[in-house]
């Protein structure tokens, strides 16, 4: 074919549906958000964010986690990528208490519904209860996942509102090998465990716990010492039972516990005008696809 027959045809080439393809793919575009550990609520609120993004030409990226802080310190640090994050309400209290510039460039999506402390601990260690934490002299080990998750950032929080939590001494490990070491001999062994995640997500050490009640139980943690205020005069924490086990509508299993609001938190720096908009439209139509509780 002559050059100048093809200059001919090329406009009928470009007016082809597959021939601008390239031209409606914005290689810049796109959102990293930055999750909690997988399988757990903020993972499973990710990935259905993905999803639905995915509809909207919203290429999103979800990324592994610690938990809460560790999100906010990625969506905080210019070189990270991420540009979108799930937290918990006292996380970020506390985050911006050490880091106030940071409050300029964060913007506040939505709320993810309530995050609650769940406390383990071997059936027979004589733990019932947070007055037992609090006891002097008492020696009780906690385990925490990470110095970088929401569950340590909680505790921390409790420890300020109520001082008396400082004789636990906090461990931070893998808390699904410290579920191991609950009522045995090993040096140095923990006592309880603390996690931090939605009422209705059984994360692997809660399940494991409830399916074994001979060998696990849990702590009440419900404190009036424990009710501190937000900037808004909101409760830290709120006291709920919360539901374990269901037969039915009959609850047959619960834990008296302490709960925060969970968040999803952007950076207005890392998002660009296009993808804002088109995230903020998500979040109006079609929150309730991405919020959706876990079905256990």
């Amino acid at each position: 074919m002559r050059f100048q027959q093809f200059l001919l045809i090329l406009p009928l080439i470009l007016s082809l549906p597959w021939a601008n393809a390239a031209e409606n793919i914005n290689t810049e575009s796109g959102i990293v958000i930055s999750a909690g550990r997988e399988g757990l609520g903020y993972w499973g609120i990710a990935t259905r964010l993905r999803a639905v993004a995915l509809e909207s030409s919203l290429p999103v990226e979800v990324l592994e986690s610690v938990g809460s802080t560790e999100n906010l310190e990625r969506l905080a640090d210019p070189k990270s990528p991420v540009s979108l994050a799930l937290t918990q309400s006292d996380a970020l209290r506390s985050y911006l208490d050490l880091h106030p510039g940071f409050r300029v460039d964060l913007e506040i999506f939505e709320s993810i519904g309530k995050e609650c402390v769940f406390v383990i601990t071997h059936a027979g260690s004589g733990v019932h209860s947070v007055d037992d934490l609090r006891a002097s002299g008492a020696g009780h080990r906690l385990a925490i996942q990470s110095a970088d998750s929401g569950s340590a950032v909680t505790f921390e929080v409790m420890r300020k509102l109520d001082p008396d939590l400082g004789n636990t001494a906090v461990v931070y490990m893998d808390t699904r090998v410290a579920m191991d070491q609950l009522g045995t001999d090993v040096p140095n062994a923990v006592d309880t465990v603390m996690l931090v995640h939605r009422p209705k997500v059984l994360s692997p050490e809660l399940r494991h716990a409830l399916t074994n009640p001979e060998k696990f139980q849990l702590v009440s943690f419900d404190d009036q010492n424990l009710s501190g205020k937000l900037p808004n005069g909101d409760p830290v924490y709120i006291p709920l039972d919360v539901p374990l086990i269901r037969s039915g509508w009959k609850t047959e299993r619960s834990v008296r516990t302490l709960c925060m609001k969970g968040l999803l938190v952007g950076s207005r720096s890392k998002l660009s005008s296009t993808d804002q908009t088109k995230l903020e439209r998500i979040i109006d139509t079609r929150w309730m696809r991405i919020y959706a509780e876990d079905i256990r």
